[in-house]
């Protein structure tokens, strides 16, 4: 997740009328092949180009794609340029569409909002993919839940990103997850 703790991040400006939730579940490909995945940024004295922007969808920096590349070559990627108009800079970000699991546990429990509280994955169904890296999909979830598997995190903990964060989740059935 974002590490909401670094202030100035870059914050992309009308993400949410061009990217479509369809492509973050795998569904309308060929429009996001299509789209033109260009964006203003908000104006900040001190912008900081962290490498993840959670929100209102995940964008990755350039060398954390190289790194999940590196783990699961077979994922999906476009790119996405993100510009800063006052510097004349262009941050090239990209957006993926991740594998989806529907492994949420029934234990899981939300706010009166629907906002997810407490994180509990079904650790028998987490362990049927090979992915290392996955999407959460339940109808309760709204919001995006990306899972990286123990490898990939200790991977990521290495090297020295900017505005990211890992949480431990728990697994019922299975050894914890980062």
């Amino acid at each position: 997740m974002q590490d909401m703790r670094v202030t100035g991040a870059l914050e992309p400006l009308g993400v949410k009328g061009v990217i479509q939730p369809e492509w973050m579940r795998g569904e309308r490909l060929n429009e996001l092949e299509q789209a033109n995945l260009q964006f203003t940024i908000r104006s900040n004295r001190k912008p900081v180009a962290v490498d993840l922007i959670e929100r209102p969808y995940p964008l990755w920096s350039d060398e954390l794609k190289r790194l999940l590349n590196t783990f699961a070559p077979r994922l999906m990627f476009r790119l996405v340029g993100l510009m800063d108009m006052e510097r004349q800079q262009l941050h090239p970000y990209w957006f993926m569409v991740p594998p989806q699991l529907a492994a949420l546990s029934v234990k899981s429990t939300f706010d009166s909002s629907g906002k997810l509280n407490v994180l509990q994955v079904d650790g028998e169904r987490l362990s049927s993919t090979n992915w290392p890296i996955v999407q959460l999909t339940d109808e309760r979830l709204k919001e995006t839940v990306i899972l990286v598997n123990l490898a990939l995190a200790e991977a990521i903990l290495r090297r020295n990103y900017v505005g990211l964060r890992l949480q431990r989740v728990d697994q019922l059935n299975a050894q914890p997850l980062t």
